[in-house]
């Protein structure tokens, strides 16, 4: 079932919020309407060698279709510096994230230097296609997996300059994934969603959140998870190893969804250190068990 016309109303206001009040001057913005949405795709193909983006795009909701045949998977980040920060200062922050020792004070630097804006998970068996709001100005993006290779070069930063006024409304979804802090980082989403269909990822913590899916086995329960990643559970739940979804994205953002994954049990999860523990946030409770049919 779409959503009622009250939350169209609400997303296309938060849209207005995010991206500012070009959504809303001119004549071109007369058409930004939840029911007129406008197309705009960049394809990348993300391999071990690296990826390409176009120089520029228009402002707008800009679909990112993503795609990898290198069975380690990759990801594809999107983030906006703050004012006078630098590529070394961004990606000193990052490296300090993901290093357990300073993972705390590492996610806040993030948070504090740059506005993520998403992007997608992606490993073969899987596209998939991330529909970011992205206003007038410079974005950067790079594959998050480098910095988990060993002995891998620096991430390449590609720059994508978005220009014009916000044209285009709210693509259609079917569902609605919220990122929250409920006695801890929480999902909220249904316990059903449909293979194929698009889903609203909407960050309504105070914190960066990322949403990935992987298959679990049948009857595995989210308690089960709970145990699993307290190391209270003798089996392993997940099916799999690999994953697909949504890159991070800074508080208050949102993107939506849409893959082909097949049937079954997924885990959505995020792995995004806490930030003031610098716990993966999967291990305080951030994660939920969901039916893709």
């Amino acid at each position: 079932m779409l959503r009622p016309t009250k939350l169209a109303a609400a997303i296309t206001t938060a849209a207005v919020a995010l991206v500012g009040p070009a959504l809303v001057a001119g004549p071109a913005a007369r058409a930004a309407t939840p029911d007129k949405p406008v197309r705009n795709s960049i394809d990348v193909k993300m391999t071990n060698a690296g990826f390409a983006l176009p120089k520029e795009t228009h402002a707008g909701f800009v679909t990112f279709e993503v795609s990898t045949k290198d069975t380690t998977g990759h990801q594809l980040q999107g983030l906006q510096l703050h004012k006078g920060v630098s590529q070394a200062q961004i990606l000193a922050d990052i490296r300090e994230a993901i290093n357990k020792k300073t993972a705390a004070a590492g996610i806040q630097a993030t948070q504090r230097d740059a506005t993520l804006v998403g992007g997608a998970i992606v490993e073969p068996s899987t596209e998939v296609e991330a529909t970011v709001p992205l206003s007038k100005g410079t974005y950067w993006f790079f594959d998050f997996t480098q910095f988990f290779l060993p002995n891998a070069p620096t991430p390449v930063f590609h720059r994508l300059d978005v220009k014009g006024p916000f044209v285009g409304g709210v693509p259609l979804f079917s569902a609605v994934v919220d990122q929250v802090e409920t006695r801890g980082p929480r999902f909220r989403a249904p316990d059903r969603l449909r293979v194929g269909s698009t889903f609203l990822v909407r960050n309504q913590a105070d914190e960066i959140h990322e949403l990935t899916f992987e298959r679990v086995n049948p009857g595995v329960t989210n308690r089960d998870l709970t145990l699993f990643f307290a190391d209270k559970l003798k089996t392993n739940p997940f099916a799999e190893t690999a994953a697909r979804g949504l890159a991070a994205q800074s508080p208050g953002r949102f993107q939506l969804l849409s893959f082909h994954a097949r049937a079954g049990s997924y885990a959505l999860l995020c792995f995004i250190p806490d930030a003031k523990s610098g716990t993966p946030h999967a291990l305080l409770g951030m994660h939920r068990v969901a039916d893709l049919e």
